[in-house]
């Protein structure tokens, strides 16, 4: 049976009623799975049909149940938001969801967190200048590994069925702060490498994998010095081919991290018979990854740039959700088809798609990309996101899920 999923933010919760919420997503979208964001970022959205706000500006870095401070570092614990009104929202949603035979999957953001990247700068990311940015956090740093496990720890003393896991892993320049300015010609490729984190830790795994790794930093340094000067090469980053043997390898030592991270959470998780889904970020991010000019492009460039080598991570998981974020059936098959090349055998394939008009205009539109999701070999279906979609969304949903009669 495939699984209909239906992502939720604490908001919708407590300023609709959790039984409300509930019973539209089952009775208009046919969802059998509600997936909260028990933790998040910060952000500012367009709510439709909230009752108390239609611009709203969601308090960063913070979480919807009552995390346990004894399971982290001094200043790691996620705060409760303060729109929980001090309730543990997760925890009533498990309690609602069962008495309606619905299962509760647990949306945690990971590495994408300003409050913890600005109280703790060493944790953060640093480019190949040593700038921080102070909007993520590195995956090679043990501190930051040490937050994930705990928190992954927390989440599963809930009865939830699926953590799913987004930002566990590298992340891109952009896409980080609000009011980003970018008032230079800086190319993809310049992008890219301003992207790769140099902070002492992941400086130190490259150095253990025998990379100089300030010669390749001063190499990048150079290659880059052009953009500084306003006279960008259309034709990419002038490495010498032992400084791009290096970058190569350099990129396996981040490819390396992020796998091995993603399974310190799935060895949290085990105890409590909780699955993990590694949330593949590519496919909300083709507009920032640097050189996405064809659907195969998509899983390379999320290797070089996110460190997210899509086949040994599906390796560490239990599921593996694909974002299909894209206007056509057609373009989602393509999308679809690379992943299946690409991932192991046995890979349990989820993917999620939005019901809005950045990607869908019609409930034919959204039917089509249901059976090529189908097709793919998707047990799960995730529509993003009930707080920004019109309730008539739910319908279509609902309509859209309904395998045509033959004639």
């Amino acid at each position: 049976m495939t699984k209909v999923s239906v992502f939720v933010f604490g908001t919708d919760l407590v300023h609709e009623g959790t039984a409300n919420v509930l019973d539209a997503l089952q009775s208009r979208a046919s969802a059998t799975d509600v997936i909260l964001a028990a933790t998040y970022h910060d952000a500012r959205d367009v709510f439709p049909h909230n009752p108390r706000h239609r611009v709203y500006r969601h308090e960063g870095d913070i979480a919807w149940f009552h995390s346990q401070p004894d399971f982290y570092e001094p200043g790691f614990a996620p705060k409760l938001a303060d729109a929980a009104e001090g309730t543990d929202v997760l925890g009533g949603l498990c309690h609602a969801a069962k008495e309606r035979g619905m299962m509760v999957g647990a949306w945690m953001i990971f590495l994408h967190n300003s409050r913890l990247a600005t109280a703790f700068p060493d944790c953060a990311t640093r480019n190949v200048y040593g700038d921080a940015y102070l909007s993520d956090l590195c995956p090679a740093n043990p501190e930051v590994r040490q937050y994930c496990r705990a928190l992954a720890r927390d989440v599963a003393r809930y009865p939830v069925e699926r953590l799913l896991a987004e930002s566990l892993h590298y992340r891109t320049l952009e896409h980080g702060e609000h009011h980003e300015r970018y008032l230079i010609d800086l190319p993809g490729w310049a992008r890219a490498l301003m992207s790769l984190c140099f902070c002492q830790h992941c400086r130190t795994a490259g150095g253990s994998a025998g990379i100089d790794v300030e010669g390749l930093a001063q190499n990048i340094r150079e290659a880059l010095e052009p953009v500084w000067e306003g006279q960008p090469s259309a034709g990419g980053a002038v490495l010498e081919a032992d400084a791009a043997k290096a970058l190569s390898r350099f990129g396996h030592v981040r490819k390396s991290l992020v796998m091995s991270l993603v399974a310190e959470v799935k060895a949290e998780l085990e105890p409590s018979g909780v699955e993990l889904c590694f949330i593949d970020h590519a496919g909300a991010m083709a507009h920032v990854l640097p050189g996405v000019d064809a659907d195969a492009d998509l899983i390379r460039v999320a290797a070089e740039v996110l460190g997210i080598d899509a086949a040994e991570v599906a390796a560490e998981c239990d599921e593996y959700l694909v974002l299909g974020y894209t206007d056509t059936a057609e373009r989602l098959s393509a999308q679809l088809r690379r992943y299946r090349e690409v991932l192991k055998t046995g890979t349990r394939l989820a993917v999620a798609m939005r019901p809005l008009a950045v990607d869908c205009r019609s409930t034919a539109n959204l039917r089509a990309k249901i059976e090529t999701a189908r097709a793919a070999g998707a047990t799960n279906l995730a529509f993003y996101h009930y707080a920004m979609m019109p309730l008539s969304r739910l319908d279509w949903i609902g309509e859209a899920l309904k395998r045509e009669q033959p004639r």
